[in-house]
Order: structure tokens, then C-alpha cells, then sequence
């Protein structure tokens, strides 16, 4: 298992991973305040009475807000990542390849134990048997790099994407 810097591919990809989830948690939190607050301002609107929804707002606002805390705390992980410029390589011949009902899911043994997503077309691309080289960040264990050759498989399947 090496450490490496992060090349400037390694970095967008990063970004974009920050940026997405920082959007859909803006999005979640927008939504939410105006769930929260539209159904009071209604029946202010009609003079009906609101009684106790300062309280009921800030309980259901803390509770649903849960998970975007987890969302933020994956997204400084991810910075620390970025900002620290290290990424582990290894390769493993002691993995296999889940199906469960989210996708697909790579489980490492050794050297060091990770699950990692994986693209639905992912497993028609890996031969099960050869041994495969990964690359990950080293906090976050971001997948950045997935191969048996000399080919990231994860550019592959996003160009084939686009």
C-alpha cells in the first residue's frame, strides 16, 4: 500500500463530489424551512390561530436536519482529503463483488478492509479472478482510480456516460 499526491484529476473529482452533495443538502434545507413554515403563515394569512409553532418548528427542523449534518460531515472529511493532497494505492486480489439492492458494492479484505460503490456496469468490466489496483483518498476512502491494467474504469464509464 503506497501514498501518493493527488493528481488534478483526482482533485476535480473531489469537487464535484463536494459540490453535488453540498447542492442536494442546499436543496433538502430550502425545502424544508418551507415545509416547516408555510403551513404556520397560511393560517396566519387567514387569522387562524398558530398556537406552539415556534416549538413544533425548531423540533421538526432539528430532527430532519440530522441528516444533512451527516451529509456535512462526510463533505469535511472530503476537504480535509482535498487539502491534505494524499491518496493510498493498493492492489488486492482478495475482493469480491456484492449485488445488493442499492448496486453493486466492492468489499476488499486485505490490505486494508473497504466497501466501496460501484456503477452498475462495473462488474461486467472486472474479471473476478485477476487481481484489481485501487486507489482511495485516505480519510474519506473516496473510490478515485479502479483497474486491472492501465485504464481507470471509472473515466470510462463516465465518458460513456456523456
Amino acid at each position: 500500500m503506497n501514498e501518493t499526491e493527488l493528481t488534478e484529476g483526482d482533485k476535480k473529482r473531489i469537487k464535484d463530489d463536494i459540490k453535488l452533495t453540498s447542492i442536494i443538502g442546499l436543496i433538502f434545507t430550502v425545502a424544508l424551512i418551507t415545509l416547516v413554515f408555510i403551513v404556520p403563515l397560511i393560517l396566519y394569512i387567514f387569522n387562524k390561530p398558530a398556537d406552539g409553532f415556534a416549538k413544533r418548528s425548531l423540533i421538526i427542523m432539528g430532527g430532519l436536519s440530522l441528516p444533512m449534518i451527516a451529509i456535512s460531515w462526510k463533505n469535511i472529511i472530503k476537504f480535509i482529503d482535498l487539502k491534505t493532497g494524499k491518496k493510498l494505492n493498493f492492489q488486492t486480489k482478495d475482493y469480491e463483488i456484492k449485488k445488493t439492492k442499492d448496486g453493486f458494492v466492492l468489499v476488499t479484505k486485505s490490505p486494508i478492509k473497504l466497501k466501496l460503490d460501484l456503477y452498475d456496469a462495473m462488474p461486467a468490466l472486472l474479471k473476478v479472478a485477476d487481481p484489481i489496483i485501487i486507489e482511495t483518498t485516505k480519510l474519506s476512502k473516496t473510490l478515485l482510480y479502479i483497474s486491472q491494467d492501465t485504464e481507470n474504469l471509472l473515466e470510462k464509464l463516465e465518458a460513456e456516460k456523456n
